[in-house]
């Protein structure tokens, strides 16, 4: 691919899909990535999930792109079950990047399963402490105490009213 190409791919100022169609090839894979990103941090979803789904077309076993195609599809679309499935798939393939926990994470909140968000943001922090993101979305979430008695189940009456009042009496 010729340099004038590559800059029709992807103008600096502009990281949008190239205004005209032609075949793409696998070194294109990693411009249309790099459109995705800069358009999500933008909040163009929909383009966004455009680029990446190209991208994906062109290399199907790239964690990354199924990552980030399963959260726009998430945010875009709605799509969690099949969301779930890729961020789920992309982790599997590549466990120790902190950042597919994160997209698997905002997928499982956005599908309302906090508990499982709350989990893989965990296992994220614990790949790279240092994590803004990671950080913020557990901030986010609230992070939640141990239960008062570790044996009964988060959710028993017991529990629950022991909380609050050991919160209320500023003792816990």
């Amino acid at each position: 691919m010729s340099e004038n190409e590559n800059e029709d791919l992807w103008v600096e100022q502009d990281r949008t899909l190239p205004r005209k169609e032609r075949e793409f090839t696998e070194q294109d894979a990693g411009e249309l990535f790099k459109a995705g990103l800069f358009l999500l941090k933008r909040d163009r979803v929909k383009e966004a999930l455009a680029a990446f789904r190209k991208a994906l077309a062109l290399k199907e076993k790239n964690p990354m792109y199924m990552s980030y195609t399963g959260l726009c599809m998430a945010v875009a679309e709605g799509k969690t079950r099949e969301a779930v499935l890729l961020c789920e798939q992309a982790v599997q393939r590549e466990f120790f990047h902190a950042e597919l926990y994160l997209n698997l994470g905002r997928v499982y909140y956005i599908a309302g399963n906090r508990r499982k968000a709350h989990a893989a943001f965990r296992k994220g922090m614990t790949l790279d402490k240092e994590s803004r993101n990671l950080r913020a979305e557990l901030e986010r979430m609230g992070i939640r105490k141990p239960p008062v008695f570790p044996f009964l189940d988060r959710r028993h009456p017991i529990n629950k009213l022991t909380g609050k009042v050991l919160h209320r009496l500023h003792l816990r």
